[in-house]
């Protein structure tokens, strides 16, 4: 195998020798579970690379990050439009592992096996699982690489099935790496709050953008004057929620910093849960943001 199979991933120390040992050996496992605590940290691009190598030389992509292969299949989850024509929670489905299963009754067209890429595998839902389930227990010609942030969700016989490769966080300097080879600048903000991934900075970069810049320069620091905090309630609470649940996360980790008060942190925590659970918008901003 050739020396330069993982150069497009950074970090990853202990994932890429243990991959590395399986192909030299010619000792692929039937399943492999990439696991890690967080996103964004070269899980997805790994298993390309790794597919890559157990393919015939003259038909892998040119890049890690590329699936040009009729033996490569990538299953990642789905929403299921409602009678409203509203998109639902995004799952991996029973039809998905059907295709799966079709997938690998047929002989490979370019190798002697064929290679299954399951992203956010703890998505699956819970017929797909079992069903899933049930495949990974039958010989296949095929090799599976289930990839997840969320590794506690999976059903505890499909982890026991998979060999598991750990991914670990970034350090702060191999995230600036390899958001540099993108032409991504990064702020120590920004940074901190990305947990060691690049993925997540990235989501984070685009998050911020997306939001006011007055309205963050006012954010700074906890409001201090009554009319302010409340005009900044009101236009806060009519955002989607999923980026009142990331500005949450940016103040939290800004206030912090400049702050250390625990009592902050009390009431970020409530604000969060209050949010999931629906409470209304305008009441949690309020009560969060009035001095």
């Amino acid at each position: 195998m050739k020396n330069n199979l993982f150069t497009e991933i950074t970090g990853q120390h202990t994932a890429k020798l243990l991959l590395t040992e399986a192909i030299e050996q010619n000792k692929i496992a039937p399943a492999y579970l990439f696991s890690s605590q967080v996103e964004g940290v070269g899980k997805g691009k790994t298993a390309l690379a790794i597919a890559n190598a157990i393919l015939p030389r003259e038909s892998r992509s040119a890049k890690a990050g590329e699936n040009n292969h009729l033996d490569i299949l990538q299953i990642k989850p789905t929403h299921l439009e409602n009678a409203s024509q509203q998109k639902g929670i995004p799952a991996i489905r029973v039809e998905q592992v059907r295709e799966v299963i079709e997938f690998l009754s047929t002989s490979a067209v370019k190798a002697k096996q064929k290679v299954v890429i399951i992203h956010e595998a703890d998505m699956l839902n819970p017929t797909a699982a079992n069903k899933l389930l049930k495949t990974l227990e039958e010989p296949k010609t095929g090799t599976f690489i289930l990839i997840s942030s969320y590794p506690q969700k999976l059903l505890p016989t499909i982890k026991s099935r998979c060999q598991i490769i750990p991914f670990q966080r970034l350090t702060d300097e191999e995230v600036i790496s390899v958001l540099k080879d993108r032409q991504i600048e990064v702020t120590e903000k920004i940074l901190a709050m990305s947990s060691g991934s690049p993925g997540q900075a990235i989501a984070n970069i685009t998050m911020l953008a997306s939001i006011s810049k007055e309205i963050t320069s006012q954010l700074e620091v906890p409001p201090d004057d009554i009319l302010n905090a409340l005009s900044l309630s009101n236009s806060i609470s009519s955002w989607n929620h999923e980026t009142q649940l990331w500005l949450l996360t940016y103040l939290q980790h800004n206030w912090w910093q400049k702050l250390k008060s625990t009592q902050l942190l009390a009431k970020f925590t409530q604000a969060r849960k209050q949010l999931l659970h629906h409470v209304t918008p305008r009441s949690v901003w309020d009560h969060l943001l009035l001095p």
